[in-house]
């Protein structure tokens, strides 16, 4: 078995990688490898992670905020009814 060992130096030009490998001995190959990059850095959600639903809709303010964690949704609890009045009659569902 032959080895040879490939050296790559990267180049960062206009958020592209650029990559020349230099091979040693009596080998020669072409490559190219094109990747982008993006970074973007986000401020880190630092609110509640447990809800229960409720009659209201509620709003978990996460735009451009990084989630660590998972956010759990708590079903209602068993203790909980819904009371309506239709003027007339009250029901508990």
């Amino acid at each position: 078995m032959i080895y040879r060992t490939v050296t790559i130096e990267p180049k960062l030009t206009n958020s592209v990688i650029q990559v020349t490998p230099d091979l040693s001995g009596n080998i020669s190959a072409e490559a190219e490898i094109i990747t982008k990059v993006r970074s973007t850095n986000y401020d880190e959600y630092d609110g509640p992670l447990e809800f229960t639903p409720g009659e209201d809709p509620q709003t978990i303010h996460t735009d451009h905020l990084v989630v660590m964690s998972d956010i759990t949704i708590n079903p209602i609890p068993n203790n909980y009814g819904l009371i309506t009045w239709n003027g007339a009659v009250i029901t508990v569902s």
